[in-house]
């Protein structure tokens, strides 16, 4: 069974192995199929990313990883509109890459909720950190990010 979270300092991390989807507007996606900054940008005020643990759904398979995520958006009342899209981040590598480039420690934290036991943050930023949105964004292979089903 895959080790689902490391304990540290009383929050539940995500294995460095994982990986979160991003719900994503389709204004958050460019034409080159880049995900925009904006997708990863945090409004003022809030504490951490919402984002989705894809590991939850026990699968290897990416689109049934994907699938499973917007069922547990939609049954906890999100709605995903057939122009959004979902983008994937490693965790590991996104920890390495902000301490590495920003000298900041991020963490994906899994938050579960009864209707949405996937849901993770990322904290360790501010609305006023655009880099972090930014060197997210860079992150994200365009070949990691999918289309909602209809």
């Amino acid at each position: 069974m895959v080790q689902m979270v490391q304990e540290n300092s009383g929050r539940r991390e995500l294995e460095p192995t994982h990986h979160v989807a991003r719900h994503c507007r389709r204004r958050d996606i460019r034409g080159d199929g880049r995900v925009s900054p904006a997708a990863f940008a945090l409004r003022a005020g809030e504490e951490y990313l919402s984002t989705n643990w894809l590991e939850h759904f026990h699968d290897t398979d990416r689109p049934s990883q994907i699938a499973g995520v917007q069922r547990a958006l939609t049954d906890k009342g999100f709605r995903v509109r057939r122009s959004a899209s979902f983008a994937v981040l490693n965790a590991g590598v996104s920890i390495a890459m902000c301490q590495d480039n920003l000298n900041l420690e991020i963490q994906f934290v899994a938050l579960g909720e009864a209707h949405d036991p996937s849901h993770t943050g990322i904290y360790g930023y501010t609305a006023h950190n655009a880099a972090v949105a930014t060197l997210l964004a860079t992150l994200v292979n365009p070949d990691e990010v999918y289309p909602a089903d209809d």
